[in-house]
């Protein structure tokens, strides 16, 4: 295990999406612009028509994914995540209209169908990056 703390938050940014920009592609922009490195999404909610996400498919040492991608009315029920040094790692819960639930990380390809509302919490003295173990399993570590 490790363990971070940081005492230093800076701005709240709260983003709202339109139809048809693209999620993960459009937040990570948006950062940059912002000149965010660090930072917490508290909230994110909304609807999507194209969901692009990946989860695990086995428990080996060497991870295995396996990718959803679905173009359908979705209602996006939550993301929760971090970004650190300007990079996001965010997790999603959608569900469609069929009764179908998807879970998992968020990709490239994502797009709004009417709105996504986002918040995120800057941190300012928290210097953490994510590397690579022996698995190739991304983890966090300082700059």
């Amino acid at each position: 295990m490790r363990k971070y703390e940081c005492k230093e938050y800076g701005r709240v940014v709260v983003l709202h999406l339109g139809k048809g920009e693209l999620l993960l592609e459009t937040i990570t922009e948006e950062l940059k612009r912002s000149g965010i490195r660090n930072a917490i999404l508290t909230s994110g909610i909304g609807s999507l028509r194209k969901l692009e996400i990946h989860a695990i498919q086995k428990t080996s040492d060497e991870p295995c994914d396996y990718f959803i991608s679905e173009k359908k009315p979705l209602e996006l029920g939550c993301m929760q995540g971090i970004v650190l040094d300007g990079v996001p790692h965010i997790h999603i819960v959608s569900s469609s209209p069929d009764g179908n639930v998807y879970v998992g990380h968020l990709e490239p390809g994502c797009e709004v169908q009417y709105l996504a509302e986002l918040s995120f919490v800057e941190v300012l003295d928290m210097d953490l990056t994510r590397r690579t173990d022996e698995f190739g399993i991304g983890y966090i570590d300082r700059l």
